[in-house]
């Protein structure tokens, strides 16, 4: 299953680095996760979702729901 953080990250406005730079790693790494090249651990998805505005179940592709719980 195709993770969403590209989709959100583009919704946001945010630029790979820019993303990267809210959640603490790289901008290589945000592109590693979009392409699915790379899995980010548990505390980095939820930093992901938070600086997105949704759910980190929405995030991964587990839920249709974007709010954040």
């Amino acid at each position: 299953m195709k993770n969403r953080i590209k989709e959100c990250r583009k919704a946001a406005g945010m630029s790979q680095a820019g993303l990267g730079m809210k959640v603490g790693v790289m901008g290589n790494s945000i592109a590693n996760y979009e392409r699915d090249f790379r899995e980010p651990d548990l505390a980095t998805w939820e930093r992901l979702a938070s600086a997105l505005h949704v759910s980190p179940a929405y995030l991964v592709g587990w839920s249709d729901e974007k709010g954040q719980p």
